[in-house]
């Protein structure tokens, strides 16, 4: 055992070894073995010895750093410190370009920058645990917001996602214990249906410590992590943007669309599907209010189909899978009140096909007695009750998580 922790190097990555295998000192250096050899073989223990004699090399510095930090905002150290006093990684994902990266460099190159920071983050561990006694790991931030659209993002780039495989079971065969958390911020409600396709293709280890983390929550969730001067203004801080991802200064829209919806009045929102063809759709309401909300399938040639019963919420999301040719209706309802207008930002699309299916005919049912009307809200209401009817539910099948793979 002796031999192998320091062929390991790192007496961080013997703990969490032991950690990852209960204890289990025999599973522990049989794995570590196999980290021995690929860390010889793949240059992780020469990255190391760089890092050692360059203690102050910056990530452009890195093998293909300047390219990967070109395509791939990002920040992480300086400024980006959470409040045990390590870095924390912040990844702009919605900004990526992974097309024009690998125009630029091999996937074997990402690896290799990929590698070297790896070994820099265990080092940072190391010191930290030297200093207090506490075995962690890197807590990672992904802000999901993209200006052109999550999903068209991810159509122009899911075809690399081999390479971004092969970049997290290096993490988890390797690094265990280094990927402590990962918040995925500023979500839309399409990133929810996405993570159906994507979770199967994720070690099971990796999957459960991702968070999904909406527009609405994301101050709020990452402030129990980061001290507001060293979180960035566009995740809820009072950090200059620039000083984090200069790429995301200027960028400060949410995603989705504004519908407005007079005080007394009802607005709709469209979409055709085609069988078998899946929507995703979801909104928050501005100003703290609430809006009553009901969704129906209208079939060609059939009669309507509740999707979702009249229930008021601030913010709800879902998918729809049509099982036959029609429109897909979101409703926004603003008749009880004759004082507010809402302000709905919105977000409704169809989803790109898959391998397999993405889900059976209809949507995740909303609880109608989990939703309750604001107190502002409430305070304009004319109708002689304030909330919608109790019993309202969605009679809906819930979507079945995707199976490809």
């Amino acid at each position: 055992m002796a031999n192998v922790a320091q062929a390991l190097e790192s007496q961080v990555l013997v703990a969490s070894f032991l950690t990852r295998h209960e204890l289990s000192v025999e599973k522990a250096v049989e794995a570590m073995q196999r980290t021995i050899s690929w860390r010889k073989e793949s240059g992780a223990s020469e990255a190391r010895k760089q890092l050692l004699a360059k203690p102050e090399m910056r990530f452009a510095d890195f093998p293909f750093g300047s390219e990967v930090l070109n395509f791939l905002p990002q920040c992480e150290g300086g400024l980006a410190i959470e409040k045990r006093g390590l870095p924390y990684a912040l990844r702009c994902t919605g900004l990526a370009d992974a097309v024009g990266l690998f125009e630029q460099i091999t996937e074997d190159n990402l690896m290799l920058f990929q590698m070297y920071l790896n070994e820099w983050r265990l080092l940072q561990l190391e010191h930290h645990a030297h200093e207090t006694g506490q075995l962690c790991g890197v807590l990672m931030v992904q802000d999901m917001f993209a200006p052109a659209g999550l999903l068209n993002v991810w159509r122009k780039q899911h075809q690399k996602a081999a390479v971004m495989r092969r970049v997290t079971s290096m993490m988890d065969e390797h690094y265990p214990g280094l990927m402590e958390t990962v918040l995925l911020a500023n979500a839309p409600w399409v990133l929810n249906a996405l993570m159906k396709l994507v979770t199967p293709l994720m070690p099971p280890r990796v999957v459960k410590k991702v968070q999904v983390v909406s527009v609405p929550e994301t101050a709020e969730k990452l402030l129990e992590y980061i001290g507001p001067e060293h979180l960035p203004c566009f995740l809820g801080g009072l950090g200059k943007n620039e000083d984090f991802v200069a790429a995301r200064a200027a960028l400060l829209t949410a995603p989705g669309a504004d519908l407005f919806v007079k005080a007394g009045g009802v607005e709709e929102q469209r979409l055709q599907l085609e069988q078998g063809e899946v929507a995703v759709f979801g909104f928050n309401v501005g100003a703290d209010l609430d809006i009553l909300f009901s969704c129906c399938f209208l079939p060609e040639g059939g009669l309507p189909q509740d999707v979702v019963a009249s229930v008021r919420v601030k913010d709800t999301g879902s998918t729809f899978t049509a099982w036959c040719r029609g429109c897909l209706v979101l409703s926004f309802d603003n008749t009880y009140s004759w004082v507010k207008s809402k302000t709905i930002r919105f977000e409704l699309m169809k989803m790109p096909e898959a391998e397999e299916p993405i889900g059976t005919p209809g949507a995740k049912p909303i609880d109608a007695e989990t939703a309750e009307p604001t107190e502002t809200e409430t305070e304009t209401s004319v109708t002689s009750d304030s909330s919608p009817e109790r019993e309202a539910k969605s009679e809906v099948r819930s979507a079945q998580e995707a199976t490809s793979g």
